[in-house]
């Protein structure tokens, strides 16, 4: 006679060749690969010298490692507010950014009781994926960002350490003062640096153009040794450095960037009513004057400044 059952998974053929006792025990544990499995019971049947060969197949039925996470279901660049209370009115402790992950800790209706990161709180519901959606959510990150891995025969202890590498979490309210400091210096940083490069190259400027200091003045001329009117000075000036200047005065005022005199550095051009110089710093402009003073070295406040051109 031969018996089939069929439990948890698991299925069991107990082959019977004398009288059986009702509710006696056959031990899985003695056949290959019974992990999992310590008894079975034989409920009808008589064992009596019996030869019993048990053939399994176990179809793992493992805890799904994704039932209890959530995900914020936000539009990019937006964030969902982590509450200490399930109310609008409690204070923030944290933020959750689109596709967020977190695990739900709590019944969900309204409001969902979540952790994520450093951060638990309550969220509004309607803005989380949960359930099935989230599970499908967690899957398909983890495909997209770790290809090489069955997402559908995870056990327990991969999943967290996939988790760790493919989902993002909220950030608390510390966390995001703590970045947003960082990077406000990061960016501090960043302008000293730029202006310290303006700086430099403007200062190259400025040392080319002090060499032609004593050169004359001719009107329409642009030679740095043989004569140049202001603007003409100007624009060879910076032609040795490989920026294209407009030729006449007026035209110059609309080149580069404008920046305040207050702001003005060595190498930016500052532009008056039918003159244009170069500022050197301390107050002061090299520029082609006039046939009576020829390239030389004035006030930058000799006149009024129309605008100040920032070219490198």
């Amino acid at each position: 006679m031969y018996s089939k059952f069929l439990k948890k998974g698991i299925a069991l053929g107990v082959l019977t060749s004398a009288v059986l006792i009702p509710n006696d025990k056959v031990l899985a544990a003695e056949a290959k690969n019974a992990e999992g499995v310590s008894t079975v019971n034989i409920n009808k049947g008589y064992l009596a010298n019996a030869t019993a060969e048990i053939e399994r197949y176990v179809e793992t039925e493992l805890k799904n490692v994704y039932e209890d996470m959530a995900f914020t279901q936000v539009e990019e660049g937006s964030y969902l507010f982590v509450r200490t209370e399930p109310s609008q009115d409690s204070e923030w402790v944290g933020k959750l950014y689109e596709a967020d992950a977190a695990k739900v800790i709590g019944p969900v209706g309204e409001w969902t009781q979540i952790e994520s990161g450093n951060v638990t709180g309550y969220v509004k519901t309607e803005y989380i994926l949960t359930g099935e959606s989230a599970e499908e959510k967690a899957k398909a990150i983890v495909a997209e960002k770790k290809p090489e891995v069955d997402v559908e025969t995870l056990d327990e202890a991969t999943a967290e350490e996939l988790a760790a590498e493919c989902f993002s979490y909220a950030e608390s309210k510390e966390e995001e003062a703590a970045r947003l400091a960082e990077e406000a210096a990061k960016a501090e940083e960043e302008a000293k640096a730029a202006e310290a490069e303006t700086v430099g190259n403007g200062q190259a400027v400025v040392d080319y153009a002090m060499q032609f200091v004593g050169n004359p003045y001719v009107w329409g001329g642009t030679s740095l040794t043989n004569g140049a009117d202001c603007s003409g000075f100007v624009q060879s000036v910076y032609a040795n450095f490989g920026v294209s200047m407009p030729r006449t005065s007026s035209a110059m005022r609309s080149a580069g960037t404008e920046v305040s005199y207050s702001e003005a550095v060595p190498g930016d051009v500052i532009c008056y009513e039918g003159h244009v110089g170069i500022y050197i710093g301390n107050g002061q402009i090299v520029n082609a004057i006039d046939e009576a003073h020829g390239i030389g070295v004035s006030s930058a406040t000799y006149t009024n400044i129309i605008t100040v051109r920032r070219l490198l």
